[in-house]
């Protein structure tokens, strides 16, 4: 299971249509992000997702919770992107336009998804659903 998820990732994060310029630009970011940012994304994703509708109710976060959240995001993106990686950013956003620019972005919310991921407990979550599943469905579809 471990595989297909890993498998999974590679696939949804793998951009063949990445410039030099993005390529730089992302690698700056990943490389000037600590093991402490990857916490604040993961918590900022968690409050993000909280704040759905169908997950309101079971997740309540104060106003507190989303703001120190968000600033901490900020300060993080302001930082990498404005001192670390200042010169690729510029140099990304000129060469290859702000769609190259948001792909790291996207890249972040991966980092932390795979951040929560490597969690043993929350592995083991991803695992959990399968004894509920009836056997049978594996026969039928192994063709046994």
């Amino acid at each position: 299971m471990k595989i297909l998820f890993s498998i999974f990732v590679l696939v949804i994060s793998f951009n063949i249509n990445a410039g030099t310029y993005q390529d730089r630009y992302t690698s700056c970011i990943l490389e000037n992000t600590s093991d402490r940012d990857k916490i604040i994304l993961v918590k900022w994703l968690f409050v993000l997702l909280a704040e759905h509708p169908s997950l309101k109710n079971d997740f309540p976060t104060t106003e507190d919770d989303k703001i120190s959240n968000d600033r901490a995001v900020a300060d993080y993106i302001s930082y990498v992107i404005g001192v670390k990686c200042l010169n690729e950013t510029k140099d990304v956003l000129e060469y290859e336009g702000e769609e190259a620019f948001l792909k790291a972005f996207e890249l972040l919310g991966e980092v932390a998804f795979m951040e929560l991921a490597k969690n043993e407990d929350v592995a083991l979550g991803f695992e959990r659903y399968l004894q509920y599943i009836d056997p049978s469905l594996f026969e039928k579809i192994a063709g046994f």
